[in-house]
């Protein structure tokens, strides 16, 4: 077998599956994609409402990368409409700028007495866990603010139960200069949309739909998108992640248009909401909001957010530990790999992946399980 002509299954039409499936078919592989569902993109789709403004049912998301590779990448398949993601957050009835910026908070009742925290916090961050780590860096008030309730909706678990290595990268005080939320230099949606842009990614690949699980005998690699837990069929339990609902409305007011999306930290089952008419930047349309509520990701819902407790943690391992043990099947993406990854970080990933799938026949496992967990924990640390 000659290394660039491998027959590779890859189960799983997300945007991780997609993009695998076009660069490994590009250096001369033999590639067929699996979907069980009869949609491809995962969470990754866009839909048209019946105003006529597009928008994404899973979700807000905006694409942004410093990542040259990735940037021409994603752009063989459609322009970008080069919207700058900002987002605000209501406190105490007012809009601020997200993440707060220091001159903001003179705007908050308490906030004499945020500055005086802010002035005496600690030398080193408290890296007990995240909510030691939140207060570590902004003090116990502005935790409480925009940080605590939400965690709290948005995972169903208490901060103090979730590693303090999640702030870093995710909560800061704002720049006066530059409020975008990513300071990335190429942003934007797909002027067509995702769903488009991602059918144009996979044309001329073998695409099979309603296929749960194919026999790995028939390929030199399988790699699989899906459920790692799942695809082990559930063999010491279940992996937990966090779903959401979503509720919509066109007939409110938005708060300000230079936000795509709003934080709500002080509601009590919404975490934010989300214009498109702001994010696919079309001022002409009426306003389509979307409210996102956190639900636990069970009874049919869809599996969004890995939940990364310890225990999570743990049972993650023995499923990676009993995958890697199989001779051509390599776990990959959000629910393959229990990680999630930001869209320019699902392509690097993908791109990561390649060489790992051409060699990952002669690998030992322990040196599979070591590749794998380092895709894990680059994140967006190398897209710069």
């Amino acid at each position: 077998m000659e290394l660039r002509d491998m027959k590779i299954g890859i189960i799983g039409a997300g945007l991780t599956g997609c993009s695998l499936a076009r660069i490994l078919v590009d250096r001369g592989h033999t590639v067929v994609l699996f979907e069980k569902s009869y949609r491809i993109g995962g969470l990754c789709v866009s839909d048209r409402h019946e105003n006529g403004l597009m928008y994404e049912p899973y979700g807000a998301r905006t694409f942004h990368t410093d990542n040259e590779d990735v940037h021409k990448f994603v752009n063989k398949y459609s322009p970008f409409n080069g919207y700058q993601h900002r987002k605000g957050v209501i406190l105490d009835g007012m809009l601020f700028a997200f993440p707060i910026i220091r001159s903001e908070i003179f705007r908050l009742p308490k906030a004499d007495q945020v500055v005086r925290e802010l002035s005496s916090l600690p030398a080193e961050i408290d890296q007990t866990n995240f909510e030691t780590a939140c207060v570590s860096i902004f003090g116990p008030t502005l935790y409480e603010y925009f940080i605590s309730n939400y965690t709290r909706k948005m995972w169903g678990l208490e901060p103090r139960e979730l590693p303090a290595h999640w702030v870093k990268g995710r909560l800061e005080l704002g720049d006066e200069k530059n409020d975008e939320l990513f300071k990335k230099e190429w942003q934007g949606l797909p002027v067509d949309g995702y769903s488009v842009w991602i059918e144009k990614m996979i044309e001329g690949i073998p695409l099979e739909y309603g296929v749960e699980a194919i026999d790995n005998r028939g390929f030199d690699m399988v790699v699989s998108t899906a459920r790692i837990d799942e695809t082990a069929k559930w063999r010491y339990g279940r992996l937990m992640y966090r779903s959401l609902e979503f509720t919509y409305t066109t007939d409110e007011e938005w708060e300000n248009d230079r936000y795509g999306t709003i934080n709500l930290p002080q509601h009590p089952c919404f975490i934010r909401k989300c214009n498109f008419k702001v994010l696919h930047r079309n001022p002409q349309a009426g306003n389509l909001i979307q409210y996102q509520r956190p639900q636990e990701a069970s009874d049919g819902r869809i599996p969004m957010y890995p939940v990364h407790s310890r225990d999570n943690e743990q049972l993650f391992r023995k499923y990676l530990t009993h995958i890697v043990a199989l001779p051509n099947l390599c776990p990959a993406g959000r629910l393959g790999l229990f990680e999630y990854f930001d869209m320019d970080e699902a392509v690097l990933c993908a791109m990561k992946l390649v060489p790992l799938i051409e060699r990952y026949r002669e690998m030992s496992p322990q040196r599979r399980i070591e590749e794998l967990m380092d895709l894990r924990k680059f994140r967006g640390d190398e897209t710069h």
